[in-house]
């Protein structure tokens, strides 16, 4: 999409959000830094945006709005706590300690795992509650791990691959003080 059509999709923020204090540069700004995004995406994650936000979005505040609506579109959206945890709890039944146990994406995987699968299975029915608390922190640590991988690929190939970007540090490393 060319930056010209991402500022006529975001014009309507402007009429949205009249308090804010939004400049033809900042609109500028934003349409270069979401310009990746299809025509349809940006469109619906600005609506989305003026659904929820309270306040002007920000940048991220658009792109979070249509990666999440793009992982409900493409059955891809990662799973509550919740949701992992009864997954989790399917898999301590099925497979036990005697077989691998098979989850729907590897955050819940990289969770489970990371807890010890054998320890896991083996938990006394008290304990659930202390394990499922402790399997939140692993799998939302998992989730975040997940999306910042996801960020930042996407950011090195816009920036033109490993070898720019790792160039680019390296020239950046070159001019500070004591290098």
């Amino acid at each position: 999409m060319t930056p010209d059509r991402a500022i006529d999709i975001l014009s309507p923020l402007i009429c949205a959000y009249p308090s804010a204090k939004i400049t033809e540069e900042t609109i500028q700004v934003y349409s270069i830094a979401l310009s990746e995004l299809r025509e349809v995406e940006l469109s619906a994650s600005v609506l989305k945006c003026m659904r929820t936000c309270k306040f002007f979005p920000s940048i991220a505040e658009i792109m979070e709005a249509a990666q999440d609506m793009m992982k409900v579109v493409t059955g891809k959206k990662e799973k509550s706590s919740d949701e992992a945890w009864t997954e989790v709890q399917r898999q301590m039944k099925v497979a036990f300690i005697y077989k691998k146990p098979i989850f729907s994406s590897s955050q819940i995987e990289q969770a489970a795992l990371a807890m010890g699968w054998i320890g896991l299975c083996e938990t006394a029915t008290k304990d659930m509650g202390t394990a499922r608390a402790q399997f939140r922190g692993f799998y939302e640590s998992a989730c975040k791990r997940s999306k910042d991988k996801q960020i930042n690929d996407n950011v090195i190939h816009i920036m033109g691959g490993e070898k720019v970007v790792k160039s680019l540090f390296e020239n950046v490393c070159r001019l500070m003080p004591g290098a």
